[in-house]
């Protein structure tokens, strides 16, 4: 591996940016330097790195001259404007946003489902990371693929932290009001009141009735696992919840596949914890926070398809897993790869 990177870590003080921060840390990477980096919202807070304080600086074109590896965390406007100058200077560019990973140049990578795109990144400097919906479903489902999919049918229920930190504060304030007998008082960051509720609706509401989240969750999938006419549909439920995200999944197969077929092979497969203890063990969003593991329980055949299709339900942390320790493991390949 490589030793002492200089690293940028773009939008450090959002949900995800702090996450990269510890996970970089707590896995010992190889940075010689971090340099914080922020809009003119951001430049000048303070956030916590290696257990001091440090300010961080004003994004601008020359922020990245001599870093080699360059997280962003910051949204997909500032990684469309700063991505791309930070790749032309030399950095190897890991973006969590939606900017780039539909871009047919760029590859969309979840280690354990398809590592070897990597080896694609110099051509734009760049290597995208999918939503933490994209990456639970293409962790199993990639385990599943060699039976050959057919159709894939999501539910998913999402913690508001996917929607970042106002996100969480927007719940707890809505949270304590409604506990007050106060009215809640209208916030934008969701469709509808959120504390003790569901919501139906997580991105725009697009012509036809899905939303814009829930039609790129297809598109990455179907790129991830390299399954361009994969049949899939999901829809999509903001809850009540502040970290963690579960997904209740239906699938089809070309071969049969049943529930003990798929349990020995979710047993195998990198980056799962299976629960399938007796006594109706499953995983839920509040018991797999802070864990680095896909959670997957309740494997069960569906008669109703033919051949038999198989239902399953999986749970992760939305912020760790699904995105920010996704970004660190694609940075810990690259460096030990590619740098």
């Amino acid at each position: 591996m490589a030793t002492e990177l200089t690293i940028a870590v773009v939008g450090p003080a959002g949900l995800v940016g702090r996450e990269i921060l510890e996970l970089l840390g707590q896995r010992q990477f190889p940075a010689g330097s971090i340099r914080l980096l922020g809009t003119h919202r951001t430049a000048g807070a303070e956030v916590e790195l290696a257990g001091r304080k440090e300010k961080i600086a004003l994004l601008t074109p020359q922020a990245f001259d001599g870093v080699e590896l360059a997280f962003f965390a910051a949204g997909p406007g500032v990684a469309g404007e700063h991505a791309p100058r930070a790749a032309a200077a030399g950095a190897a560019v890991i973006d969590v946003s939606s900017r780039f990973r539909l871009d047919p140049e760029i590859p969309l990578v979840v280690p354990e489902v398809n590592v070897g795109k990597l080896g694609e990144w110099r051509e734009r400097g760049i290597v995208a990371s999918p939503s933490g919906t994209a990456t639970a479903l293409g962790v199993v489902l990639g385990a599943l693929a060699a039976a050959g999919l057919r159709r894939v049918v999501v539910s998913s229920y999402q913690g508001v932290a996917s929607a970042g930190r106002r996100a969480v504060g927007a719940l707890s304030q809505e949270t304590i009001d409604l506990l007050n007998a106060r009215g809640v008082r209208r916030r934008p960051r969701f469709a509808r009141r959120i504390a003790f509720n569901c919501v139906p609706q997580v991105g725009a509401l697009e012509p036809g009735g899905s939303t814009t989240h829930e039609l790129l969750v297809v598109e990455e999938l179907r790129k991830l696992l390299d399954r361009p006419g994969l049949g899939m549909s999901v829809t999509a439920v903001r809850v009540p919840i502040f970290f963690g995200s579960a997904f209740s999944v239906n699938l089809e197969s070309e071969s049969p596949l049943g529930a003990a077929g798929a349990t020995a092979i979710l047993q195998r497969a990198p980056g799962i914890l299976l629960h399938d203890e007796p006594g109706g063990s499953y995983p839920t969003p509040a018991e797999v926070a802070g864990s680095d593991a896909t959670h997957v329980g309740r494997v069960r055949d569906d008669p109703s398809a033919e051949p038999p299709g198989l239902m399953l339900w999986i749970a992760l942390d939305n912020v760790r897993k699904g995105t920010a320790l996704n970004a660190v493991q694609i940075a810990e390949i690259l460096a030990r790869d590619h740098l």
